[in-house]
């Protein structure tokens, strides 16, 4: 058995906003071919900064990232 090739492509983001009860999947389809290089801490304001990469190296794209409120039952 071959063991799959590691690939900074197809990237996607997972989180979960309400600490494991609930996740959500976002897609970067809409960036092209990118990976997530570096998400660094949450802001005052409630903001996460993501780097992303073209390839292994190339700077592309910063996003910045803000969860949705966790949906309350």
């Amino acid at each position: 058995m071959q063991p799959a090739p590691a690939s900074t492509y197809k990237c996607g983001i997972i989180g979960s906003p309400d600490l494991g009860k609930t996740w959500a999947q976002y897609d970067l389809k809409e960036f092209g071919p990118r990976s997530g290089c570096r998400i660094n801490k949450k802001n005052t304001d409630g903001w996460f900064r993501m780097d992303l990469r073209k390839g292994w190296i190339e700077r592309a794209e910063v996003l910045f990232l803000k969860p949705k409120p966790a949906p309350k039952n």
